[in-house]
């Protein structure tokens, strides 16, 4: 689980989250993330991403969040990786021998945000090997980065599993097990610019 300990908001949805992730029997690792403030070198972010906006300083210790947790999963073996604010509804299921699968998804229902439908929300939760991990590390650095990191890995994720778009949307679905809370009296911990 990606986290930000002492951080208001990431501590309370990753205590909710792991308590919940327990009830499934699931001992949940705390990954530190990365933060604005401990930002490394790696990447090389575009000045500005393919929707026309820069990247946010939130944006890009996400996407070095994740960077780091694929350089773990290449040197550790294959994970599955949640962010504080994914929330099981049942147990993973056995990913077999795929190399990706995303199982998260953003809104749970219709009424969560202002009646948008629920889609795939790919770095909330998704499993990966060391190949893929290793994929995601060599794409990650190919070019300037000019999309989030959800984009990314989605992107990745089609590529290996070599799927079209209607059925790669169906098979994601079909499987997800958690979706990202949002409690709007505590906010989100991530600022976005879209």
């Amino acid at each position: 689980m990606i986290a930000i300990t002492g951080e208001e908001k990431s501590d309370y949805y990753s205590s909710i989250c792991s308590a919940e992730w327990a009830k499934y029997g699931y001992s949940v690792e705390r990954f530190e993330a990365t933060t604005p403030d401990t930002l490394g070198d790696q990447l090389n972010f575009a000045d500005k991403k393919f929707s026309g906006n820069p990247f946010t300083p939130t944006e890009k210790a996400i996407w070095y969040s994740h960077f780091r947790a694929w350089q773990y999963v290449l040197r550790n073996g294959p994970a599955n990786v949640i962010e504080h604010d994914t929330y099981p509804m049942r147990k993973l299921e056995s990913f077999g021998t795929d190399e990706i699968a995303l199982f998260a998804t953003f809104p749970r229902n219709d009424r969560a945000w202002l009646g948008r439908e629920e889609h795939i929300a790919p770095g909330a939760g998704y499993y990966i090997t060391k190949t893929t991990a290793s994929l995601l590390i060599e794409w990650a650095l190919m070019a300037p980065i000019e999309q989030n990191v959800d984009g990314h890995i989605y992107q990745s994720c089609k590529k290996v599993l070599n799927l079209k778009q209607s059925q790669f949307e169906d098979y994601h679905l079909k499987r997800a097990t958690c979706f990202q809370i949002v409690n709007y009296d505590v906010g989100t911990s991530a600022e976005h610019n879209v």
